[in-house]
């Protein structure tokens, strides 16, 4: 039958038992079993059989039919929530005091038709409060049992509560036996013997505590009950202490510390019964597979160590990545300060400008001597004047030239067209250093980004963080249940909050599961909406692979596009973009390249794929356009100018971030009203220093974001263009992407005789719920 595992068998056998245990001839002790084995989805029909079935062996026939009256309604109740909560796992405290109030409910009841004492309203809120406690109890060794490897360690909790459990099984056992054997004691001592053997000392003294009160229950009086829990105990410390030296050795210090109880405590003495539980016991120990007897080391030293390690080595990624995000900076900070441009010659360059054409045009004049000699004065000033006028205009001409200075010299147009040639040159030269300023300063500020880009990652390594392992286990335990065995696991949540779920796993017995099927078994475990993740398989494979999930978004997109060319080319100047990245985010890119044709396509398609590049590399996107940006100025061949329109919708949250570089309006359509966003920035390319207009909405279910390009707006022929185009997208009814985008392209064209004067690009994008 589907769904029966060896472990749920188990878990019903023990059920069997542990109903047996009452207290105060009541028994809580199965009701809270039933609730804690009952969450965790484990054969239960069988289930509720075998609590039912144990209650009835060991109490009145009226109190037995109250139970499985609880039971039954415990059953009714679970489903109809599970039902309501599309399957959902009920959460273990809630259950806890359903079960409590049930049962109490039912019992009150009772005590209002057979008009009981009073004092019973007490036993009413005792047992329901143990139920709430055992309920919690039982739930930790139930768990162990069902999805604990062999050879796992158990923690304090785990092992507390699977002492309190087996000594509740030892309890209801029957003691099934002759003169000579007794099922009850051999269970007691094998019991001591192999946790204390496997575990540890905590281990041994624990379970030989619980072992020693089921004891002095069943078979001295109250009063002696403490000197046997204390010689219990003692015998699981002393196995833990000879676990090490091996099995044989174990078992005589175990037999040897049993005889000396016997001598030391009188109420302890070697019956032919007791002495035949210790020898079977002792056998049993001996004989039983290796593979079941290996003994468990603590992992929690090592845990903790393994914890050490990993935030030291994340602290020295760290700080190198902030080591490299300085250096960077520091070369940022040196580029810049090799950038300086200026807007003329100094008066040094021009100083220098005049004594070349003084050497060598003057010297060999026959007027020499007569200009820098006889009128050295006069020339001085002449020339200073000159050298005023080329500051403030940049050239010379005839007017410039003091008429003293012009009639004296016999060489003045040969020197008026030397020193504008000279000039010219020290211009262009001028010019080029300009230009090898603005490359370093676009090095400067790509070094810049670069170093925030690190700065960044390595902020997210610290604040990308384990979750709490309890998640973990619940998925794991949830998998097992549905035949997917997990052999890693590891849940990483980002500073977003977002959690990202990495899976080593298989499927067992032959079973085939979806990835999809998977990532709802996930959800239901943690609480949350679960998706495979982009490029994960289809189907969980028979050998243990790797496999990632992630938080589904609350939101999902359809997208459309329209686009015609420029009368006359063969090919639209605009170029566009979609992406879903691993963030959530949904990212649309316009970019219209100046003018139209084959050369303002590769523009604009040049930028959107350095964008695309630069972002699904984890740059953000005003790093990214700003170094898209500081490339495009530092192009020697040519300049080249597109603009920028970006939609960032956040999947999770329905923030859209719209950033606008020279771009055209863009608008958001919703009921029975548009908005526009406008931008009144530059292209890209045009400066080093790259202005944007920024804008944050708030989009919800049905918005759609419509983008178009400055041909769309150029096409109508009204003096407010955003505000017809608004009417346009208004006026259209569909709720297709595609459809919209179509509609509003050839809207707009009927302004123009259906004629495009420019390239005019269409992209909607239809944003709804999921649900």
């Amino acid at each position: 039958m589907k769904g029966i595992t060896k472990r749920g068998i188990a878990i019903t056998l023990i059920g069997i038992l542990v109903s047996r245990a009452q207290f105060l001839s009541m028994d809580p002790i199965a009701v809270a079993y039933f609730a804690a084995a009952y969450v965790e989805k484990t054969t239960r029909p069988f289930l509720l059989i075998g609590v039912i079935f144990g209650s009835a062996t060991v109490l009145p026939m009226v109190e037995a039919i109250k139970y499985t009256f609880v039971i039954i309604l415990l059953t009714i109740i679970g489903n109809l929530i599970e039902n309501r909560n599309k399957n959902k796992s009920i959460p273990l405290p809630v259950f806890s005091v359903i079960a409590a109030l049930v049962t109490a409910g039912i019992s009150i009841s009772k005590y209002l038709l057979n008009y009981s004492t009073k004092e019973q309203l007490f036993y009413i809120a005792l047992e329901a409060v143990l139920i709430i406690c055992l309920t919690l109890v039982f739930s930790r060794p139930i768990k162990f049992l069902l999805y604990g490897e062999l050879g796992q360690a158990m923690d304090n909790e785990q092992l507390i509560s699977m002492s309190l459990l087996a000594g509740l099984v030892i309890y209801g056992m029957p003691d099934i036996g002759g003169i000579e054997f007794s099922l009850f004691k051999t269970t007691i001592f094998f019991l001591i013997l192999l946790m204390g053997y496997k575990y540890g000392s905590g281990a041994g003294a624990v379970s030989g505590v619980v072992c020693g009160i089921v004891m002095g229950l069943q078979d001295y009086m109250r009063e002696d009950l403490l000197p046997i829990v204390a010689l219990m105990c003692c015998l699981g410390i002393v196995v833990g202490m000879f676990r090490e030296v091996g099995r044989f050795a174990t078992a005589i210090a175990y037999v040897v510390s049993i005889v000396g109880a016997s001598y030391l405590y009188e109420e302890f003495l070697m019956t032919t019964t007791q002495i035949g539980a210790i020898v079977s016991s002792v056998i049993l120990f001996l004989f039983l597979p290796s593979s079941m007897m290996r003994r468990i080391q603590g992992r929690t030293e090592r845990k903790s160590d393994m914890q050490f390690v990993e935030q030291n080595i994340q602290h020295m990624t760290r700080q190198k990545l902030h080591g490299f995000a300085e250096s960077f900076q520091k070369l940022s900070g040196t580029f810049h300060t090799l950038s300086d441009r200026r807007t003329s010659l100094s008066r040094q360059e021009v100083d220098t400008i005049f004594d070349e054409l003084s050497d060598r045009l003057c010297k060999d004049c026959s007027n020499c001597n007569t200009c820098w000699k006889n009128d050295f004065y006069d020339t001085y000033k002449a020339t200073f004047t000159i050298l005023n006028s080329v500051e403030q205009n940049g050239y010379i001409c005839e007017a410039d030239v003091p008429v003293a200075f012009a009639n004296r010299c016999i060489n003045l147009n040969e020197f008026l067209a030397e020193t504008n040639r000279s000039l010219e040159i020290a211009k262009v030269n001028l010019n080029w250093t300009n230009r090898m300023a603005e490359s370093r300063e676009a090095i400067a500020g790509q070094l810049g980004e670069v170093a925030k880009i690190i700065d960044e990652f390595s902020n997210d390594l610290s604040d990308t963080i384990a979750v709490n392992s309890n998640e973990e286990q619940q998925i794991i335990n949830q998998l097992k249940l549905n035949h997917i065995q997990v052999k890693q696991i590891s849940i990483m949540e980002r500073r977003n909050k977002r959690q990202d779920i990495y899976v080593v796993a298989r499927t067992s017995k032959g079973r085939c599961i979806t990835t999809k099927e998977t990532a709802i078994i996930i959800g239901n475990a943690i609480g949350k909406k679960v998706k495979p993740n982009e490029g994960s398989k289809n189907i969980i494979a028979k050998d243990y692979e790797n496999y990632v999930f992630v938080e589904d978004t609350a939101f999902k997109t359809l997208t459309g596009v329209a686009k015609v060319p420029r009368v006359g080319e063969s090919v639209s100047g605009d170029n566009f973009s979609i992406m879903n990245l691993d963030t959530g985010d949904m990212i649309m890119t316009l970019s219209d390249g100046m003018g139209s044709g084959k050369l303002a396509c590769e523009e604009s398609e040049s930028v959107v794929e350095l964008l695309e590049q630069l972002i699904d590399a984890g740059f953000k996107e005003e790093s990214a356009i700003k170094l898209i940006n500081s490339i495009l100025v530092s192009r020697a061949e040519s300049q080249m100018f597109s603009t920028v329109d970006m939609s960032i919708l956040n999947l999770y949250t329905g923030i859209c971030d719209f950033i606008k570089i020279g771009a055209s309006t863009t608008f958001i359509k919703r009921d029975n009203w548009v908005e526009s966003i406008c931008s009144t920035t530059l292209p890209v390319g045009m400066f080093s220093n790259v202005d944007f207009d920024g804008v944050s909405k708030k989009l919800y279910d049905g918005d759609f974001i419509v983008m178009v390009t400055d041909g769309v707006l150029d096409c109508i022929g009204v003096e407010d263009k955003e505000g017809e185009l608004g009417n346009i997208i208004m006026s259209v009814k569909s709720r297709n992407p595609q459809d919209i985008a179509q509609q509003i392209l050839a809207r707009a064209m009927e302004y123009s005789d259906n004629q495009a004067i420019d390239d005019m690009t269409v992209l909607v994008a239809g944003v709804w719920k999921k649900y």
